[in-house]
Parts: structure tokens; C-alpha cells; sequence
């Protein structure tokens, strides 16, 4: 009796051995299987890749409207950020204007009240307030100013030390527009930036001529005070005039010279003050005599 429950026991074990042993064969058969339906998908005879049918790239029309797409909206946004970029060009060019009037202002204004020396060769230029161009200085509507122009800067720059005549105010001017910038500015050549005044001779001319990176032309009044001022650096020409900023980005961008004021206005698609269109400044300036001799 024992002996046949041994037996039982023996046959029941290998029996389990035996059917662990086919559900592993039917396992590694099974992954076999799946293994081989796979490589099918994907493998034609003699191991060549077969393409899916469900697998798709674009087609030439579908790349076509892409490009398209992409092709509107550059055109749309390209000359968008050029505006953004020339918006805030003009606007550091501004803000340097402005930086340039307060310096010249305040360096005029705290020093002129309080000066000792003889200024009247620093007054000696000419606004004109009417066009009556065939008629005596005597018999004309005018006011004395005085001017800084890259003309004294270079002086300033190569002969600090002068101090006679309008150099005086000039070194003044001069050593505040210094210390106000950390850029450097280049002395260039004593030539007068008025001289520049067409759209054939502008300028971007006077800066490439002169060896120079910026043009300026300050005209201040007796009290110290900033009348009219012209500064051209970096492609951008801002004039201060009558309390207005005005910009003007063209490549053909000029100084005023001896025209009418309102011809600022109109070079910046602005409307002038109605007596602007009398003003201007002379290609003059008083001499020791009394006598007006050519500025520039």
C-alpha cells in the first residue's frame, strides 16, 4: 500500500514536470510566432524592408502649402520687427539729444551769469526773423546767438588749452558734452556740419568725409538757453527746435544750413509753426569790426 502511494506520487510530479515543460514550449513557440508575424510587416523575402501601407510622410502638395505658410508670415512679420528695431533706434537717438541739451543748458546757463571774460566773440551769429534778404542787417529782424559745432569740438580736442574768443564758451560746452558721454567721439576735421545741408551732400557724407562718428550743430541764445540743435549719429538726424524733437531716419538726411526752419518740419513730415517759415540761420557771423563775414 505504501509502495503504490510512493508510485502515485512519482507519477504526479512528473506528470507536473512534464506540462511546466509544454506551456514553456508553447510560450517560446507562441513569441516565435509573434517574432516571425513582426518580421513579416516589416521583411519581404530575401530580407528586404517592406514600406506599410499605413505608414505616410507628406506629399510635394502638402510641403508646397507649408512653405507657403511659412513664406505669409515673414512677409508679415519681417518688416514688423525692422519697424520695432528702426522705432528704437530713433528713440536712444532721441533720448542722446536730449541728454546733449541738458548738458550744453546747464553748463551755459550756470556759468554765463557768473562769467568775467568778454563773450561777445561767442555771440556773433545770426538767426534772421524775416526773409527780407536785400535789405541792411541794420533794417532786419534778427537775433544774436552763439554756436558749437564740430568745428569746436575739434579744436577742443587738438588745442584744449585755448581760451580766447568764442573757444572760451566752446571749452565750456565742450567739457560738458565730455563728461556726459561714455562713448568716445572722434575728433574728425574742423569743417562745419551746415555745410552738409542738400540730400546729395547730407549727413552720412559729412560723417564718411570727415572721419567722424557724429555731427552736431548747437545754437544757444544769450541767456544760455538751447535755440535750435542738430545731432547726427548712428543713421539718425534729431533736431531740437521749439520745444520738439523732431527725427528724421532717411539716408538722405541733412543738416538745416541757411534754410527756412519749417523745411526741418517738412524733411520730418511735421507741421511747422507758422513764422518758422521766416527763420533761419545765417551763413554769418558778426567780426570784430562790426562787419558780417561767411560762417562756414
Amino acid at each position: 500500500m505504501t509502495k503504490m502511494k510512493m508510485s502515485l506520487t512519482l507519477n504526479d510530479s512528473a506528470l507536473l514536470n512534464l506540462s511546466q515543460a509544454a506551456d514553456a514550449n508553447n510560450a517560446e513557440m507562441t513569441n516565435e510566432s509573434e517574432q516571425t508575424s513582426l518580421c513579416k510587416r516589416f521583411y519581404g523575402k530575401g530580407g528586404i524592408i517592406m514600406k506599410n501601407k499605413n505608414m505616410k510622410g507628406f506629399t510635394l502638395v502638402e510641403m508646397i502649402v507649408v512653405i507657403a505658410i511659412i513664406c505669409i508670415l515673414s512677409l508679415i512679420l519681417i518688416p514688423t520687427m525692422i519697424g520695432f528695431v528702426k522705432d528704437a533706434k530713433c528713440a536712444a537717438a532721441v533720448a542722446d539729444a536730449r541728454i546733449i541739451k541738458t548738458s550744453v543748458e546747464c553748463s551755459l546757463v550756470e556759468t554765463l551769469p557768473h562769467y568775467d571774460g568778454d563773450t561777445s566773440a561767442a555771440f556773433n551769429k545770426i538767426i534772421y526773423l524775416d526773409l527780407e534778404k536785400s535789405k541792411k542787417m541794420s533794417e532786419r529782424e534778427y537775433e544774436t546767438v552763439g554756436a558749437f559745432t564740430n568745428v569746436s569740438w575739434c579744436i577742443y580736442r587738438t588745442n584744449g588749452n585755448s581760451s580766447g574768443g568764442s573757444q572760451a564758451i566752446d571749452k565750456i560746452i565742450a567739457g560738458a558734452l565730455d563728461e556726459s558721454f561714455s562713448e568716445n567721439w572722434k575728433t574728425g576735421k574742423k569743417t562745419n556740419p551746415m555745410k552738409y545741408n542738400t540730400k546729395d551732400k547730407n549727413c552720412a557724407k559729412y560723417l564718411k568725409e570727415n572721419n567722424t562718428n557724429f555731427g552736431l550743430v548747437v545754437v544757444y541764445d544769450t541767456l544760455g538757453f538751447v535755440r535750435m540743435m542738430q545731432v547726427y549719429r548712428k543713421g539718425v538726424l534729431v533736431t531740437y527746435i521749439n520745444g520738439d524733437y523732431l527725427v528724421n531716419s532717411s539716408p538722405d538726411a541733412h543738416f538745416v544750413g541757411e534754410g527756412t526752419w519749417d523745411t526741418i518740419y517738412a524733411d520730418c513730415d511735421g507741421a511747422a509753426p507758422e513764422d518758422y517759415c521766416r527763420v533761419y540761420l545765417a551763413n554769418g557771423q558778426i567780426g570784430n569790426n562790426g562787419h558780417v563775414g561767411g560762417w562756414y
